[in-house]
């Protein structure tokens, strides 16, 4: 073997191993520095900071007498802050993340921005999570595995439902600008695009708490993740923030799992709850599973085959 085709071979890219190869170049110290930052940064915004400001409301209703059975007595703005705090956590927790994402991006070498994607591509992306948590619903009213409490024909319209959106918006936002615009954008420019994806699932895992309710909720959760690092990578943010705010939003304010007070109809789980998720939700429900894993199959195919 001549000494240029030596060269040549040991200077040229690997097929075997690209993700080894680009590790190799940005060096491992340059990876695990911008990663270690990050789920530093995302520990002590969804657990620090969350689990801190309800210590602090509870202690403040609590120095106010505030319980469920004397808040109807306080004042106007205190039953506001006692009804909303939920709200108010997932709003704080929501502009931290979001306010950490561009000097993150700034540490791991990226350009401000990322693929934001388009307006069409949100729209895209919420029609297909409605369209599943539609689905959801019908699997479960059709053969009477739940029942409305009230009928089609008479929905409950609440005042406070578009703040409700809008929040949820704010929080489903901040949680994939962070798993895909920090983490799979800084891992795939540094080792790969398959490296990307599974740590972004992982850190999506964890915001979500995928270990709390079973092994269904944990499966449907990483599925979720999945789902929306395919989108990210083929339609852009758009595309995954639309998808998971119009499943999460629709499931739960227009049709009701669960229940809820602001929700238009109210499903409730009568048999089959390990297909349906019961009075849980979609999320611990099989239907969920599959429907995921059959939209995985399908955004791979267009991933790897964008022309078709």
């Amino acid at each position: 073997m001549s000494k240029s085709k030596r060269t040549a071979r040991a200077e040229g890219p690997s097929t075997t191993g690209g993700a080894k190869v680009r590790l190799a170049r940005s060096g491992g110290l340059n990876t695990l520095g911008p990663l270690a930052v990050s789920l530093a940064a995302l520990a002590a915004v969804t657990v620090a900071l969350r689990l801190g400001l309800n210590a602090l409301l509870d202690r403040l209703f609590a120095a106010w007498n505030l319980r469920a059975d004397t808040v109807a007595r306080a004042p106007g703005w205190a039953q506001a802050l006692y009804g909303w705090r939920g709200a108010l956590v997932t709003l704080a927790v929501g502009a931290a993340l979001l306010s950490l994402c561009r000097p993150l991006r700034a540490l791991w070498g990226l350009r401000p921005g990322g693929q934001r994607g388009t307006i069409k591509m949100g729209g895209f992306g919420l029609l297909t999570g409605v369209g599943i948590a539609l689905l959801i619903a019908l699997l479960s009213l059709l053969p009477d595995s739940a029942r409305l409490s009230w009928p089609l024909s008479a929905p409950r319209l609440n005042g406070a439902l578009p703040a409700l959106c809008l929040i949820s918006l704010v929080g489903v936002l901040a949680e994939e600008a962070f798993a895909r615009g920090v983490l799979q954008d800084g891992l795939k420019e540094r080792m790969g695009g398959h490296w990307a994806s599974a740590v972004a699932c992982a850190a999506f895992f964890v915001m979500r708490g995928g270990w709390s309710g079973g092994w269904v909720y944990g499966v449907n959760v990483l599925l979720t993740g999945l789902v929306c690092c395919l989108l990210y990578a083929r339609y852009g943010l758009t595309a995954a923030v639309g998808f998971r705010w119009g499943l999460e939003a629709f499931a739960a304010y227009i049709m009701g799992f669960g229940g809820g007070s602001a929700a238009v109809y109210r499903l409730y789980g009568v048999s089959e709850t390990l297909l349906t998720g019961g009075d849980s939700g979609p999320l611990y429900g099989l239907w969920l599973a599959l429907a995921m894993l059959a939209l995985v199959v399908m955004l791979h195919r267009k991933t790897r085959n964008p022309d078709h």
